[in-house]
């Protein structure tokens, strides 16, 4: 499955590449039109591909992940200093909270 997964991104690089190139060419010849309808082609496979292999369950899990570690992230790095109107513990407290959920997100992200 991840050798399948690994393919289709390759073809959908592959064709987004060559379909860029060939349109900023700008040249009319039958050899660009030929990598133009190649990188359609590539383009077609490679997401039939990662339509068919990744299942919602997945994508959904792997999207709730980077959601789970951007919000983590942010309050471990940058969560503001609120001393001024806060007490000192609820900063604490937002940092520890974004570390749980950094930790979460990346596992979310990359092991399951």
């Amino acid at each position: 499955m991840v050798l399948d997964i690994i393919a289709g991104a390759v073809l959908l690089a592959f064709g987004i590449v060559s379909v860029y190139f060939t349109i900023e060419s700008g040249e009319k010849e039958s050899r660009f039109l030929i990598i133009f309808l190649l990188g359609i082609a590539a383009i077609i496979g490679g997401g039939w591909i990662l339509i068919t292999r990744i299942t919602i369950p997945v994508l959904l899990t792997k999207a709730a992940g980077l959601i789970l570690a951007v919000i983590g992230f942010f309050l471990v790095f940058q969560f503001p200093d609120i001393t001024d109107y806060q007490p000192k513990g609820f900063g604490k407290a937002g940092v520890l909270l974004g570390a749980i959920l950094l930790i979460l997100g990346i596992y979310l992200l990359f092991f399951a």
